[in-house]
C-alpha cells in the first residue's frame, strides 16, 4: 500500500486442496482464504486467476470449484481471469498426457464449460480474461480458439440467456441520460466484510458506473483503518476527458461518480459509521480531496458526522 497499489491479482488456480496437492501449486485454500482476507480488510481491488482442466480434476469437478468461487464468502473475487490449462511441450504436464493420466479438454466441451461459468457470475465480478493468449504454435494437444468468450457468450444466447457479469454490461462510451440511471445495489459478505456493490444502470441494465463499498465484519489489518467504512472502488464509463471539461452525452460529466459518493456517505453514515475511507491511486487524489477526503498516511479520509478529521 505504501507504494500506491490499489488493486491485487492473486493466482486461486483452483479450490480443491488435492488439485493444488497434485499439480504442485505451492499453496493450499487455506491461504488464499487467508490472504483474501488480508487484502479485503486492506481495501484492495482483488483480481482472482482460476484455471479449469488442471491435473486430477474433470469438467464435473471444475465447476463445482468454480460455483465455489462466489458461493463461498471466503473469496468472492472483485475480477476473475479464467485461464484454461494449455499443454505446451515444457511442461511437466506432458508426463501426464503421455501416459494417459490427464487430457486436455476439447474446444467444444471447454466452451461449454465456460458457459456454465459465465452464467453463473454475480453481476459485482468482471471477467477481464476468458483464455489466456498462448500462441497456438506453443500448445502441443487441445484448444486453440483464442475467442473462447465471444463462442461461450454466442452459446448462452442461443438458449435465451446472457453472462451478468460487469464486462458485459459496462456501457463503454455509449451515450446516455443521467435521468435514464437508477442507482441499484447488489449486497454480499465476501472475506470478513460486507459488500455494498452501488451501481447505475439503464433500464435494460447497462452499466454507467460502480463503487464498491466494504462495511467490515473484523478488525482490519490495518490500524488507520479502525472503526471506517472503505471505498475500495469508484468506476464511472463513458467518454474519457479531462476533469473540468464538457463533453455532452459522456457519463463523466454528468456527476455520476459524485452521485455514487454521495450514495456511498448515506449507506455507511446509516450503518453507523462516522468516517469514510477511500483506496486511492496517486492520480486520483486530488479528485477525492475535492469531495471532500483529506490525506492518511496510507488512505484518505473524510468525517460523515461533520467533525474536522
Amino acid at each position: 500500500r505504501r507504494l500506491g497499489a490499489t488493486k491485487i491479482q492473486i493466482g486461486y488456480q483452483s479450490l480443491d486442496d488435492e488439485v493444488l496437492r497434485l499439480n504442485r501449486r505451492g499453496h493450499d485454500t487455506a491461504a488464499t482464504r487467508r490472504a483474501m482476507r488480508l487484502l479485503r480488510g486492506a481495501g484492495f481491488k482483488v483480481q482472482a486467476h482460476w484455471m479449469p482442466n488442471l491435473y486430477g480434476s474433470d469438467r464435473e469437478r471444475d465447476l463445482r470449484d468454480y460455483e465455489r468461487i462466489f458461493g463461498d464468502p471466503a473469496y468472492r473475487p472483485d475480477e476473475l481471469k479464467l485461464y484454461p490449462t494449455s499443454l505446451v511441450d515444457t511442461a511437466e504436464l506432458m508426463e501426464r498426457f503421455l501416459d494417459g493420466s490427464w487430457r486436455p479438454y476439447e474446444t467444444t466441451e471447454l466452451a461449454r464449460l465456460l458457459e456454465e461459468c459465465l452464467l453463473r457470475t454475480p453481476p459485482y465480478c468482471r471477467l477481464s480474461r476468458v483464455i489466456r493468449d498462448i500462441p497456438s504454435t506453443d500448445i502441443v494437444e487441445g484448444n486453440k480458439t483464442t475467442n473462447l468468450r465471444e463462442i461461450a457468450e454466442a452459446g448462452l444466447a442461443a438458449r435465451g440467456l446472457r453472462c451478468a457479469d460487469i464486462r458485459s454490461r459496462e456501457i463503454r462510451g455509449n451515450a446516455t441520460r443521467p435521468e435514464d440511471l437508477r442507482l441499484a445495489a447488489v449486497e454480499y459478505e465476501a472475506a470478513g466484510s460486507r459488500e455494498i456493490f452501488l451501481q447505475l444502470v439503464t433500464e435494460d441494465d447497462r452499466l454507467a458506473g460502480f463503487l464498491r463499498l466494504s462495511l467490515p465484519i473484523e478488525p482490519p489489518p490495518i490500524a488507520e483503518l479502525a472503526a471506517t467504512a472503505m471505498v475500495r472502488e469508484l468506476h464511472v464509463y463513458g467518454e474519457l476527458v479531462g476533469l473540468g471539461a464538457r463533453s455532452d452525452g459522456a457519463a463523466q460529466h454528468h456527476g455520476l461518480g459524485r452521485q455514487l459518493m454521495a450514495a456511498a456517505r448515506e449507506r455507511a453514515a446509516a450503518e453507523g459509521y462516522r468516517s469514510l475511507a477511500v483506496i486511492s491511486a496517486v492520480g486520483t487524489r486530488e479528485y477525492y480531496r475535492k469531495l471532500g477526503f483529506v490525506d492518511g498516511a496510507l488512505y484518505q479520509h473524510c468525517r460523515l458526522d461533520g467533525a474536522a478529521l
